[in-house]
């Protein structure tokens, strides 16, 4: 059912071009989903040997989601941002952010939900090692995923991970309200797979903007209210109008291309203000009937002026 609805939006969508990303607001409340600080493995900031926690280049501490009736917005805290970092040992020299999965219907997990189309991919980050195709970024539906972290120098197995964070007296967390078990169970991962974190195939129906610190800033974004203190900050939007309209509640993950961490949370979107008029905002105005025709009579104006533009 829920399928159905998400392909009737995607080509209402196409028929539209309702690939317009509405701009940022200003203060917004935002809701946080706080990662373990001493979960993500790599090479120090500073030069430091391989460990784990606060100064691993790999390590998330966090990601935040605001919406609207015309905009959603997710940002991030993390010692990487949105380019990555330099690493010698991947395919492309670059080590940065899987794609973003966001499942429509948290009843099912991460690989049901995309066999039954309830998950959209987003990929946000044009130099990533998506399989989607050169750098164009934004929003897909009926997606299929890869896993990329061989070529990244990465974990081969989650099981492999844990076991390296926790011997470091690391703490590991995956999804902000889920514990490691129902996490694993969840993205499918074990001693066998670290999980997919790119997109390889799908159908784009919009676009994202990206958005720097300062302009998170200035919707009210506060990451160290909430113990986030990685080097970088930074989000990405995307309009409302490319999902259903009713409340959406949903899980969201992403992963960084070596799955040296994850980070991701359960979350909920209410739905869009009925337009005015609409049964279901009455208190709303509705246009009064004069102004009605002559608004139908200054398009008629218009169009009649058109023509006489073409002759």
């Amino acid at each position: 059912m829920f399928k159905q609805s998400l392909k009737l939006f995607a080509g209402t969508c196409a028929i539209a071009a309702c690939a317009t990303v509405a701009a940022p607001q200003a203060a917004q409340a935002w809701t946080y989903g706080m990662d373990s600080a001493y979960d993500g493995t790599g090479g120090g900031l500073n030069g430091q040997a391989h460990g784990v926690g606060p100064q691993s280049k790999y390590e998330a501490f966090g990601m935040a989601y605001t919406a609207n009736d015309d905009t959603v917005t997710f940002a991030f805290n993390a010692n990487f941002g949105l380019a990555g970092h330099y690493h010698g040992g991947a395919a492309d020299k670059n080590i940065g952010w899987g794609d973003l999965f966001l499942n429509l219907d948290p009843t099912q997990t991460f690989n049901q939900a995309k066999a039954s189309g309830n998950v959209l991919g987003i990929r946000f980050s044009a130099n990533n090692d998506s399989l989607i195709g050169g750098t164009q970024t934004g929003v897909f539906t009926d997606i299929t995923t890869a896993g990329v972290a061989g070529s990244n120098s990465g974990w081969s197995n989650y099981n492999k991970y844990s076991n390296y964070v926790n011997k470091k007296g690391g703490s590991v967390e995956t999804i902000d309200g889920m514990s490691n078990s129902e996490a694993q169970s969840y993205l499918g991962i074990g001693s066998q797979t670290n999980g997919d974190n790119v997109l390889s195939g799908g159908t784009k129906v919009g676009d994202v903007s990206v958005l720097t610190s300062s302009d998170l800033d200035g919707m009210g974004l506060d990451f160290g209210s909430q113990g986030g203190t990685g080097t970088d900050t930074f989000g990405f939007s995307f309009a409302r109008s490319l999902l259903p309209g009713g409340d959406l509640r949903w899980v969201a993950h992403v992963m960084a291309e070596c799955t040296n961490d994850t980070v991701g949370m359960y979350g909920e979107f209410a739905a869009q203000t009925p337009p005015p008029g609409h049964p279901g905002n009455p208190n709303e105005a509705v246009p009064e009937p004069f102004s009605m025709v002559g608004a139908g009579l200054a398009l008629s104006a218009g169009a009649v002026l058109k023509n006489r533009k073409k002759k």
